[in-house]
């Protein structure tokens, strides 16, 4: 029983420490956005981004976004996305809620079969 509750200790230090990270993403509002090497529209494309994908934010300047692209930096116009704190399909809550109630599942079935044993002794 005490390994069940260091288990589930565990795993919500571990919800928390990835819930508690602080990074910060771009995601791109128009439906084709180009991503520059340098703060140039001249410059190279590094990538042509779509609707929808995150890129996560190096420098937020002030009409310009920098942004990591793969093991690059690159720069986003501001109009062609916006900041978001998260990038996660799942809600921390959720994960966390689901989490909780498997353990508990797991300990009272747990509990459950030591009793059996016992009263089979």
């Amino acid at each position: 029983m005490k390994s069940m509750v260091a288990f589930s200790a565990v795993c919500l230090l571990v919800v928390a420490v990835f819930s508690a990270r602080a990074s910060q993403y771009v995601e791109i509002k128009a439906p084709l956005a180009n991503i520059y090497e340098y703060l140039d529209p001249k410059s190279n494309i590094i990538i042509q981004a779509k609707k929808g994908e995150h890129y996560e934010l190096v420098y937020p300047g002030t009409s310009w976004y920098q942004v990591k692209v793969k093991d690059k930096v690159g720069w986003l116009e501001r109009k062609a996305g916006e900041t978001v704190s998260s990038v996660s399909t799942i809600p921390i809550g959720s994960l966390v809620l689901f989490l909780v109630l498997l353990i508990g599942t797991f300990g009272v079935v747990f509990v459950f079969i030591q009793k059996q044993r016992t009263a089979e002794l």
